[in-house]
């Protein structure tokens, strides 16, 4: 995991295929450190799988501020979708998107509702 500072961003590069336990414990210390202070992005380029903790922690921290996902595979992102993370994250489709807090991708969730 490498972590970038860029102006009022802090970037952080996962560099495995997973998001694994060390890098949890390295994210959970740089959001208590960098939380109040600047936005938190996190890059997935190269990973290609999200576990069930790096999402609880996703929401956990938004609590206190919401994080942002950016260069996110097709599975990566249908896997977001289904487990509604885009409530309580920002996901951007790439680096530059999330700097300039641009294009934030939206998902919508539309219901029929029935006349009465």
């Amino acid at each position: 995991m490498k972590i970038r500072d860029v102006d009022k961003v802090c970037i952080v590069d996962i560099a495995g295929k997973t998001v694994s336990q060390s890098d949890l414990i390295e994210l959970k210390r740089l959001f208590k450190k960098e939380a109040s202070k600047r936005r938190i992005g996190i890059n997935l380029e190269k990973v290609l799988n999200i576990e069930h903790e790096f999402l609880n922690f996703l929401q956990e921290s938004s609590f206190k501020q919401k994080l942002s996902l950016f260069n996110a595979n097709n599975e990566v992102y249908l896997l977001l979708f289904v487990s509604k993370t885009d409530r309580y994250v920002n996901i951007y489709l790439n680096e530059n998107d999330f700097y300039e807090d641009k294009h934030c991708i939206v998902y919508r969730r539309l219901k029929l509702l029935k006349s009465a």
